[in-house]
């Protein structure tokens, strides 16, 4: 079975707006108008470490598998 390529999402309730993460990894996160962080690359999110870029658990994985899961 074919792995789905994960896309994360940032949830603005739990983002503070810090921006940890833009600085962590630039393209793939951006700060928005609302000053809140967006997914602009789910692909280099993943490069730069997924869920893991933010401190306060904001990025999370809207779809996809996940590395440990069983074909």
């Amino acid at each position: 079975m074919e792995k789905l390529n994960k896309e994360y999402k940032v949830n603005k309730e739990k983002c503070l707006g810090c921006g940890s993460c833009s600085l962590s990894c630039p393209e793939g996160t951006e700060m928005d108008t609302d000053g809140k962080a967006v997914v602009i690359s789910s692909a280099k999110v993943e490069e730069c470490g997924g869920v893991d870029l933010c401190p306060y658990e904001a990025i999370e994985i809207e779809n996809g598998t996940d590395d440990n899961e069983e074909e």
